[in-house]
């Protein structure tokens, strides 16, 4: 019908003449569409305009079918208006398109006075419609519409005016993503699994710039509309592909959760990330993930299961160039906590020795990268392992030779935690220097800003507790009172 060049308010009519459908069933059967794919294609146009900023996706096949079914004896769910509105955008029709007799019989009289005010002509936004009095009026309307609680901290709308003139490169980056889902049919999804690539590499190397409370939104965001192509059809090589972006946006997810101080929030993408690349036997991705798992639990204060998840990563890894970060910051950084100095080095030798063998990039490689570490970054690892163990000497030379590598001093947060490492080396051994210590301390969290990322947050604070005994100090008087002001972590 499309080929003989008829419009879908044409085949609408066409199909309910034809199949005696409902109009809100024929006009989704003359998009070729199920009532699962109609629902996910109504979250997505919910979410993209800003009805439903939580992402709670409420729309679901069943619920769609009442809505279509309505007013028969079981169907007790009512099309309201605005959700009438959202059909007709999402359809590509006029509200009055999506009614009959029947509905018009049975809807409220001041609903069909607020339809009837319409014009027939044109496509009513949701915004001309005023808001439901109470949620029973709602139904989508009412559901998810309240900003998003703190633990995710930023919706799309915030993120959009971050930078200059009001414009954010990965809010328009997702919105790219949302137009290509819709041409991503079952044997044409190449454009927007290339797309995908992009926004994750794009996400590893702005990261640090923008931050996880930025960022975790519209990750988040993304994976979901990825699942509604994971729960479709696909060309095998596809498939794989598809797969291998959902486990890799479920990683970023975890890794920013981490980094949030969220916890039991990372380990669940983690899982969800840890399946997904079993399932495509991606053995890096793997990798990556226990790594991140990894990671979680040592900032939990689990170092024993920081260690395990290392060491199983390993296996996953094979001497790849995940078996770097694994080495260095999962085993040693755990050991280190569990006062295991020879274990230490000898993690740490084994992370030189495989980055000698591998091809690593320059300067500081990002810390959500899913590539090799860099020489700096492997430095700057090693020096916080021996922070553990109390080897100020050798926290003092990683460091020099972390800060040394050339393009290092780009990367803000890793300067900061370098920083706080050498402070915390000087408070230990037979000659500390907490004066000193307190004074890189209150350097390094002046320049992390308000809203420190957990790593930073956490040793800002270790530092303090560390120095309080020479509290009398005026340098470490004034730590204890930047710490203080560092934000709580999430809860746990």
């Amino acid at each position: 019908m499309r080929t003989a060049g008829m419009s879908h308010d044409e085949i609408a009519v066409e199909f309910a003449r034809r199949y005696q459908l409902r109009p809100r069933a024929a006009y989704r059967v003359a998009h070729g569409w199920t009532q699962t794919q109609a629902a996910n294609h109504i979250n997505a146009h919910a979410a993209r305009i800003g009805l439903d900023p939580r992402d709670a996706a409420p729309m679901t096949g069943p619920r769609l079918s009442e809505l279509e079914n309505w007013p028969l004896p079981n169907n007790r769910r009512r099309p309201t208006p605005q959700i009438l509105a959202l059909l007709a955008e999402v359809y590509g029709t006029g509200i009055h398109n999506l009614i009959d007799l029947d509905d018009r019989e049975n809807l409220a009289p001041a609903d069909n006075l607020l339809i009837s005010k319409t014009p027939r002509t044109l496509r009513v936004s949701l915004e001309e419609l005023p808001k439901p009095r109470d949620a029973s009026q709602a139904e989508i309307a009412g559901k998810g519409i309240r900003t998003p609680a703190l633990a995710m901290t930023a919706t799309t709308a915030t993120a959009t005016g971050s930078f200059g003139g009001g414009f954010d490169r990965q809010a328009e980056m997702f919105d790219v993503g949302l137009r290509l889902r819709y041409f991503a049919g079952p044997s044409t999804q190449t454009p927007f699994l290339d797309y995908l690539d992009v926004f994750v590499e794009d996400c590893v190397a702005s990261y640090e710039a923008r931050g996880p409370a930025l960022l975790l939104p519209l990750v988040v965001r993304q994976r979901k509309v990825v699942q509604t192509l994971v729960e479709g059809w696909q060309l095998p090589r596809d498939r794989v592909r598809l797969l291998r972006a959902a486990g890799r946006l479920s990683g970023l997810a975890g890794y920013m959760a981490v980094n949030l101080g969220d916890f039991p929030l990372a380990r669940a993408h983690c899982v969800e990330a840890f399946t997904l690349a079993v399932a495509v036997e991606d053995r890096d991705l793997a990798a990556w993930v226990r790594g991140t798992e990894s990671l979680c639990a040592y900032y939990a204060g689990d170092h024993r299961l920081a260690l395990e998840r290392a060491r199983e990563g390993q296996t996953h890894a094979a001497g790849g160039p995940q078996a770097i970060r694994l080495a260095v910051n999962g085993e040693a950084r755990a050991l280190g906590q569990l006062g295991d100095r020879d274990g230490v080095r000898e993690a740490v030798g084994r992370a030189f020795e495989l980055a000698e063998r591998a091809e690593l990039p320059e300067g500081m490689s990002p810390c959500i990268s899913f590539g090799a570490y860099s020489l700096a970054r492997v430095a700057a690892n090693a020096a916080t392992a021996h922070v553990g163990t109390g080897d100020t000497a050798l926290v003092q030379s990683y460091a020099q030779t972390a800060s040394g590598m050339p393009g290092a001093d780009r990367s803000r947060w890793s300067d900061v935690l370098i920083t706080l490492d050498v402070a915390t080396a000087l408070t230990a051994g037979a000659d500390p220097d907490p004066e000193h210590s307190a004074a890189l301390g209150v350097k390094a969290l002046t320049r992390a800003g308000a809203a420190p990322i957990e790593s930073i947050r956490q040793r800002g604070q270790e530092l303090a507790r560390r120095t309080a005994p020479w509290r009398a100090l005026p340098a470490v008087a004034e730590l204890a009172e930047v710490s203080q002001a560092l934000p709580q972590s999430a809860p746990r």
